[in-house]
C-alpha cells in the first residue's frame, strides 16, 4: 500500500476531493471494496460504484465479530445502490492468537481478513482491495493499519485522497448516503478488555445485550457494552446518560437472562479505545 498525501491536498473542498477520489478509483479499472456498512466504507464502495460501474464490488467478512444490526445495514446499502455484495464466511474465533486477545489482536485479525479477501479478489479477477481508512486514521493507535502496509495489493484511497473523517461525513451528507450520521463502529470483540480472552459465548452476549439497551436509546446513538465476563459497563453519548440511568434497572432485568448480572452506565460517556476498563 502507498500514500502519497500532499499539503496542497488540504486546500481542496470535500467536493473537489471527493471528484479526486473517483478519478483514482476510475484509474484502477476493477476494484472491491471491503465493506463493513460504515460511513467509511459506504462511501468508498458508493464512489468505486460511480467510478468503475459492474467492475466494482463489494467483499464483507460475514463474522460473528458484525453485529446482527450491521449485518442488515450492509444488505440494505447493497441494495439500495445495486451494489455487487461477496459475503465471506470467516472464522475471526478459531485463531488462538486472535483469542488471546493480546495488544496485537487488531493486527492478528486485520491480516487474515486481508488474506481472505485477497482470495475472493482473486477467484473474480480483482486486482485491488480497497480499504476506508481515512487521515484521521494516521493520528490513531491501529495495529490494523500495518497490515494494511504490508500488502501491496490493497489501497487506501482516502489517504491517497486525503479524506478526513469529516471530509467523509460532509460528501455523504452531500450524496444523502444513509450513513453520513451513522455513529463509528468498531467489531464485537473492542468490547472485551484487552488481555480478556475472547469466546463466542462473550462475543454473543455483547450482541444481544446491544440489541436490548438500543431499544432505549434515541436511533443513531453511540452505544458499547464492555464486557469482561462479568461486569458490563454501558457507554453512550453524554445525553443519553440521564435517560439510560432511569431506565437502567429494565435494561439490567433483560441482561440478566443473558447470564450478565452485574451492570453500570458509564457517567463519563462515550470514548474511544476502551478496551479496558476504567479504573474507578
Amino acid at each position: 500500500m502507498t500514500s502519497a498525501i500532499e499539503e496542497k491536498v488540504d486546500l481542496l473542498s470535500p467536493e473537489d476531493k471527493y471528484r479526486k477520489l473517483v478519478k483514482f478509483i476510475r484509474k484502477l479499472g476493477r476494484a472491491a471494496v471491503a465493506f463493513s456498512g460504515g460511513v467509511d466504507s459506504a462511501l468508498l464502495v458508493f464512489a468505486a460504484k460511480e467510478a468503475l460501474g459492474d467492475d466494482a464490488a463489494a467483499i464483507t467478512v460475514w463474522s460473528k465479530l458484525l453485529s446482527a444490526k450491521d449485518k442488515g445495514e450492509i444488505l440494505s446499502f447493497a441494495e439500495r445502490y445495486g451494489i455487487r455484495l461477496f459475503k465471506i464466511e470467516h472464522d475471526d474465533l478459531g485463531s488462538i492468537d486472535f483469542c488471546e486477545n493480546g495488544p496485537e489482536r487488531c493486527y492478528v485479525c486485520k491480516s487474515r481478513r486481508i488474506d481472505a479477501m485477497l482470495s475472493q479478489a482473486a477467484r473474480l479477477e480483482i486486482p485491488w482491495i480497497l480499504d476506508g481508512s481515512n487521515t484521521d486514521d494516521l493520528s490513531d493507535h491501529r495495529p490494523g493499519m500495518r497490515a494494511l502496509n504490508e500488502s501491496v495489493n490493497v489501497l487506501c484511497p482516502f489517504l491517497e485522497c486525503g479524506l478526513s473523517k469529516q471530509d467523509i461525513r460532509a460528501i455523504s451528507s452531500n450524496l444523502k448516503l444513509p450513513t453520513a450520521s451513522k455513529p463509528s463502529a468498531a467489531c464485537l470483540a473492542s468490547r472485551i478488555p484487552t488481555g480478556t480472552a475472547i469466546s463466542e459465548e462473550m462475543i454473543a452476549k455483547v450482541d444481544a445485550g446491544e440489541n436490548i439497551i438500543r431499544k432505549y436509546l434515541p436511533s443513531d446513538s453511540q452505544l458499547r457494552m464492555r464486557y469482561d465476563g462479568v461486569k458490563a459497563r454501558i457507554e453512550t453519548d453524554r445525553e443519553n446518560i440521564p435517560g439510560l440511568i432511569k431506565d437502567i434497572g429494565f435494561i439490567a432485568d433483560k441482561l440478566a437472562y443473558l447470564g450478565i448480572t452485574d451492570v453500570l452506565v458509564e457517567k463519563e460517556g462515550y470514548s474511544t479505545g476502551g478496551a479496558t476498563f476504567r479504573q474507578k
